[in-house]
């Protein structure tokens, strides 16, 4: 049996993820996926604000490695679209620590089909992350410029394919995803 599409969407905080992400999930008949999932979201805000980076990278990696196992029980039977995964973990706390980069390879993970990083403007970004509930949000690196795009430049190390959702509406971010995840799959299928 073949398994599903497995897509996932990274990127800084205010990109557009979670509405990308459950906006494309609901358009390919497939199930939203968010990490970290319950019960590591329980402690998640805990552990933002009161662990120190390897602690918290830890943590992180144990949410992927249980999310890699039950999306790939979901994949027996439909696509997904998952919420942030190994891409940003290893981006935000390489960001935060250098020499966690080599703690970890993406690699040892159930592989996305098409992993999308999405980016936004700066100013569009902070906009967005400023109008959400204040404890929505780890303030604090969510607003910290540098760190930011220290974060960004983690990412781009994994050469994911970028869609910009800068003055797009949502169904013109998730065209784009769509036209990227199609190629994708075509050339894994080719």
């Amino acid at each position: 049996m073949a398994l599903q599409p497995f897509i996932c969407i990274e990127g800084l905080d205010g990109v557009g993820k979670t509405t990308i992400a459950r906006t494309l999930a609901e358009r390919i008949g497939g199930v939203y996926y968010k990490t970290p999932p319950p019960p590591y979201d329980s402690i998640r805000q805990t552990i933002d604000l009161r662990a120190d980076p390897r602690t918290r990278f830890c943590f992180y990696l144990s949410a992927v490695g249980y999310a890699s196992h039950q999306i790939g029980q979901l994949l027996m039977t439909q696509p997904v679209v998952c919420d942030r995964y190994i891409y940003s973990t290893i981006a935000y706390h390489s960001a935060m620590d250098a020499t966690l980069r080599s703690m970890v390879q993406a690699e040892h993970y159930l592989q996305a089909d098409c992993p999308i990083l999405l980016a936004a403007d700066e100013n569009e970004r902070m906009r967005r992350v400023c109008a959400r509930p204040r404890n929505s949000h780890d303030g604090h690196l969510e607003t910290d410029s540098v760190f930011l795009m220290n974060v960004y430049r983690e990412f781009r190390r994994f050469n994911l394919e970028l869609v910009d959702t800068t003055g797009l509406d949502i169904e013109a971010v998730v065209e784009g995803v769509l036209v990227r995840v199609m190629a994708k799959l075509r050339g894994k299928s080719a």
